[in-house]
C-alpha cells in the first residue's frame, strides 16, 4: 500500500517531457520528409476526420524549402533508413494533416511527404491544457500541415490497411443507421472515434461524470476477451488454441480503436489472466496491474503524468484495494435466511459502495486534472455501467451486421431491431446526465488541488484501507466520506492578481482574500477560442464560483471577445456574473452595440463607470480614474478605463490602452498622491507611445506587467518603451516570454510568479 500511494505522488507530480525547443525556430517553414504511414484517420489529438496520419520510422529530412533539388528516388531512401537524421529519434513520430485533394497513405507504406512545420501549444497559464506536453509524451514532436503525399511504396502493412478499412466501415455504419449524434457516441464507445462527437455531448457526459464510457477500457476488452474464450470453449477447442486465438483478437481490435493507455493496459492484463490460468496459476490483480504500468512506461515514461495513465491505472488499483475494504460487513450475525429485498438492497448497497471506492481512488487524479467533479456520478454509475454491458453487446452485434452485405434484407431488418435498445439505453444516457447536473451540488469545484491537500487525503486513505475492517461498516463509510471534503478546503492566501497569457490581447483576473473574482477585460486577436481554452480554464483551476463583475477598458476585439466564452460557461454552469462595466462614455459604433447585444442575450447587467466612482469589497478598493463621465473621443483608446486597486499599502494601477495623451491628463489631474502604485500594467500593451518617462516617474512602480503576443506584428512591448523602464530601474515582466504573470500579496510583499520561471519578491 505504502508502494502504490508513493507510485499515486509521482504520477501527480511526475514533470512534463522534456521540450528541447528544437523546432522552434522552424515553425511554418516548408520540409519534406521520408518515414512509414501510420494511424490513418487517428491522430493523437483524438480528432479523426479521416484527413490525417502519423509518419514513424522518419529516416530523412530533405531539407527546408519545398521539394525543390531533391533528386532521390524513394527506393533509394529506403535504403538508407539505418542513418537516421540527426532531428528524429527512431520513437519520435510527426503528425501530418492532409490537403485536401490528398488520398491517405496506406498503412505501413514508406511515403515522402512535404508540407508546413507546426508547433503543438505549450501551457502558459494555470489550468491551461498542455497540448505540446500531450503530444510529447506519446512520442509526437510536431505536426505538418497542408501536407502533399509525394511518392508511396507499394509494399505496405496488410492487416494494418485492413483494419483501418474495417474501422472505416463499421463508422460509416454506425453513422449510417443510428444518425450524426448517436452514431458519433457508438463510434466513440466501440471504435475510439471521438472526433465526431459533438461538443455538448462530451461536455454533458463530463459534467455528469460518465465520460469514462467514451473510452476504451477494461469492459470492452473484458466483453470481446471473454464472450469469445467462452464462444470458442463451446466448440471444445483445445484450451491454449482458445486462449491463443482470444488474445490475438484482442490486441488486433486494440489495435484497430488506437491503442490507448487504458486500451493496452486492459488488453496487457487479460493476456496475463490468460497465461497464468494456462499454466495453473492465478493472476494478482495489483500485480498484474503494476506489470502493466511497468511494461507502458518502459516504453513511454512520460506517460506517467497523462490523465489517462493515471486515472485508468487508480480506478483498477481502487477496484483492488479500496472496493473490499468498503464492502466489508464485518462478521454477520447468526439468523434466519433474509429475503429478496433484503438481498437486493445488499446488492445495491455492494454496487453503491463499489462506484464510490473507484471515485475515491481516482478523485486525486481527477481533481488534478480538471479541478472540480459531480459526487452525484456514484449513483449515476449505478445505472450507467450495468447499462453499459448491454449497450456494448447491441453495439457489437450491430458492427457485426454492418460487415453484412448491405443489400440483404434479413441483415436489415436485424439491423432496424438492434437500433431500438441502442437508441432508448443513448436516451437514458442523456437523461440521467441531465438529471444529475441540476441537482443541488451537482458540481464540486475545488480548483487545482494544493499540495498539503494531497498529502492529508494519501495518508487518510492509508490509514482508512489498514485499519478500515477493524472499524463500523457505517463508521469507516462515513470517514471516507467525510475525507473528500479536505479538498474544499481553502486557505486564504491574500490578494491575487494574475495577468493571463493571451497572446495579443489582455485579461487580468483579480482575486479579492475572501475569494471573489474579477475580470479586468478578455481578448485576444492573436490565440482562437481564447475564453474557451485560456481563460475559463483558470477560473476552474482557481475554484471561482462565479464573477463578481467584468470591467472593460474599451471594446476593441482584443479586449472583448473572449466574453462570449466567459458568458456560455458562466450560464451552463449556473453561475452569476455581477456586472459588466463599460466605460461612461458619449462614443458609441457598431461594435459597442454588438457588446451590448451579448450582454442582453445572456442577462448580463451592463454598469457605465467614470472617474470618481469606488467599488469596495471587504480591505479591498477599486477607484475608477478614467473617463470622466460622458467624454468623447474619436479613438476607443483615448476612453480607456483606468483602475487603481488598494489593499492595504499595496497598490495596482491598470491602464487598459491608454497612450501619451491619456497618461498625460492622468498626471496632470492626479499627481503622485493618487497616481504612485506598486504595481502598473503597461498601457497598450507596452506601445512606444504609452508609458512615458514622466507617467512612470509619477506612478513610480516596483515592477510593471505587460501583456502581449509572442513575436506580434506591432513590435509589442516596444525597445522605446523597455528603454525608457530600464531607465528608471524597474523590472518588467512579459507574459510573451514568461507566460501568466500571477502577483501575490501577503502582509505587504508583493511576489510576481511568472508560469514559465520562478517567482520574484518585491517588497
Amino acid at each position: 500500500m505504502i508502494l502504490l500511494l508513493f507510485l499515486a505522488g509521482y504520477l501527480l507530480l511526475a514533470p512534463s517531457p522534456p521540450d528541447d525547443g528544437r523546432w522552434d525556430d522552424y515553425a511554418w517553414d516548408t520540409v519534406v520528409l521520408t518515414g512509414k504511414a501510420a494511424d490513418p484517420g487517428c491522430p493523437a489529438d483524438g480528432s479523426r476526420d479521416r484527413r490525417t496520419f502519423t509518419l514513424k520510422q522518419i529516416c530523412v529530412l530533405h531539407g527546408f524549402g519545398g521539394s525543390s533539388g531533391t533528386k532521390e528516388s524513394l527506393s533509394e531512401t529506403i535504403s538508407e533508413r539505418s542513418e537516421y537524421y540527426p532531428y528524429f529519434t527512431n520513437e519520435e513520430t510527426v503528425l501530418c494533416y492532409l490537403q485536401e485533394e490528398s488520398d491517405l497513405p496506406r498503412v505501413g507504406s514508406t511515403v515522402r511527404v512535404e508540407g508546413k512545420v507546426g508547433l503543438f501549444s505549450a501551457a502558459t497559464n494555470p489550468g491551461e491544457f498542455d497540448y505540446r506536453a500531450y503530444q510529447n509524451a506519446r512520442g509526437c514532436v510536431l505536426s505538418l500541415r497542408d501536407v502533399t503525399v509525394l511518392e508511396e511504396s507499394d509494399d505496405f502493412d496488410r492487416a494494418g490497411q485492413f483494419l483501418f478499412e474495417l474501422q472505416s466501415r463499421i463508422a460509416g455504419f454506425f453513422i449510417r443507421m443510428l444518425g450524426g449524434e448517436d452514431g458519433a457516441l457508438a463510434c466513440a464507445m466501440v471504435l475510439g472515434e471521438k472526433g465526431g462527437l459533438d461538443e455538448s455531448i462530451k461536455t454533458l457526459y463530463q459534467e455528469a461524470g460518465i465520460s469514462h464510457l467514451l473510452a476504451i477500457s477494461g469492459l470492452h476488452i473484458s466483453m470481446i476477451g471473454l464472450g469469445l474464450l467462452a464462444f470458442l470453449k463451446k466448440m471444445r477447442l483445445p484450451a491454449w488454441l482458445c486462449g491463443f486465438a482470444s488474445t490475438a483478437v484482442l490486441w488486433a481490435y486494440a489495435a484497430m480503436v488506437g491503442m490507448s493507455v487504458s486500451t493496452k493496459r486492459a488488453a496487457f492484463m487479460f493476456s496475463l489472466m490468460l497465461a497464468a490460468g494456462f499454466v495453473g496459476r492465478t493472476a494478482d490483480t495489483l500485480t498484474s496491474l503494476t506489470m502493466a504500468a511497468f511494461w507502458i512506461l518502459i516504453m513511454r515514461p512520460a506517460l506517467a503524468a497523462d490523465a489517462g495513465f493515471q486515472l485508468s491505472f487508480s480506478a483498477v488499483a481502487g477496484i483492488a484495494v479500496i472496493v473490499p475494504v468498503l464492502r466489508e460487513r464485518g462478521p454477520r450475525p447468526p439468523g434466519r435466511e433474509k429475503g429478496r429485498l433484503a438481498k437486493l438492497g445488499e446488492s445495491l448497497r455492494d454496487s453503491a459502495l463499489a462506484s464510490f471506492g473507484v471515485t475515491l481512488s481516482m478523485l486525486p487524479f481527477l481533481l488534478f486534472h480538471y479541478f472540480e467533479w459531480n459526487p452525484w456520478s456514484i449513483l449515476a454509475n449505478l445505472v450507467v455501467i450495468p447499462l453499459m454491458s448491454v449497450l456494448l453487446f447491441f453495439l457489437m452485434l450491430l458492427a457485426a451486421l454492418g460487415l453484412c452485405p448491405s443489400g440483404c434484407w434479413p441483415v436489415r431488418a436485424a439491423a432496424q431491431t438492434v437500433l431500438l435498445p441502442v437508441k432508448g439505453i443513448f436516451f437514458l444516457y442523456r437523461t440521467i446526465c441531465e438529471g444529475i447536473v441540476a441537482l443541488p451540488f451537482g458540481r464540486m469545484r475545488t480548483g487545482a488541488p494544493g499540495k498539503w491537500q494531497l498529502v492529508i487525503f494519501g495518508i487518510g486513505l492509508f490509514l482508512l484501507v489498514r485499519a478500515g475492517v477493524k472499524i463500523r461498516p457505517s463508521v469507516r463509510i462515513a470517514a471516507a466520506a467525510l475525507l473528500t471534503c479536505v479538498f474544499l478546503i481553502r486557505i486564504p492566501n491574500g490578494l491575487r492578481i494574475t495577468m493571463l497569457d493571451v497572446g495579443q490581447g489582455e485579461c487580468v483576473c483579480l482575486e479579492s482574500p475572501d475569494r471573489k473574482f474579477w475580470l479586468l477585460d478578455a481578448g485576444s486577436t492573436s490565440s482562437g477560442s481564447v475564453g474557451k481554452y485560456q481563460i475559463v480554464p483558470f477560473l476552474k483551476y482557481s475554484a471561482a464560483d462565479g464573477l463578481e463583475g467584468i470591467f472593460i477598458s474599451h471594446w476593441d476585439e482584443d479586449h472583448v471577445n473572449a466574453l462570449e466564452d466567459i458568458f456560455d460557461w458562466a450560464k451552463n454552469m449556473r453561475l452569476r456574473i455581477g456586472a459588466l462595466f463599460l466605460p461612461d462614455t458619449a462614443l458609441r459604433d457598431e461594435s459597442l452595440d454588438a457588446l451590448l447585444r451579448l450582454t442582453a442575450l445572456y442577462e448580463i447587467p451592463v454598469k457605465r463607470i467614470s472617474a470618481g466612482m469606488v467599488l469596495r469589497a471587504g480591505n479591498m478598493k477599486l477607484t475608477c480614474l478614467h473617463p470622466t463621465a460622458g467624454q468623447t473621443a474619436a479613438d476607443r483608446n483615448y476612453v480607456s478605463t483606468v483602475l487603481r486597486l488598494e489593499y492595504g499599502s499595496f497598490s495596482a494601477l491598470f491602464t487598459g490602452d491608454l497612450e501619451t495623451e491619456g497618461e498625460q491628463w492622468l498626471v496632470k489631474t492626479y499627481g503622485e498622491s493618487v497616481l504612485t502604485s506598486t504595481l502598473l500594467d503597461a498601457g497598450h500593451h507596452g506601445a512606444k507611445n504609452a508609458s512615458g518617462s514622466a507617467f512612470l516617474e509619477t506612478v513610480s512602480p516596483k515592477a510593471i506587467l505587460i501583456t502581449c503576443g509572442r513575436n506580434n506584428r506591432y513590435g509589442h512591448p516596444a525597445p522605446e518603451m523597455l528603454e525608457r523602464a530600464a531607465e528608471a530601474e524597474i523590472p518588467c515582466f512579459i507574459t510573451a516570454r514568461s507566460g501568466a504573470l500571477s502577483v501575490s500579496v501577503k502582509k505587504d510583499r508583493m511576489t510576481i510568479a511568472p508560469f514559465l520561471s520562478d517567482g520574484v519578491m518585491v517588497k
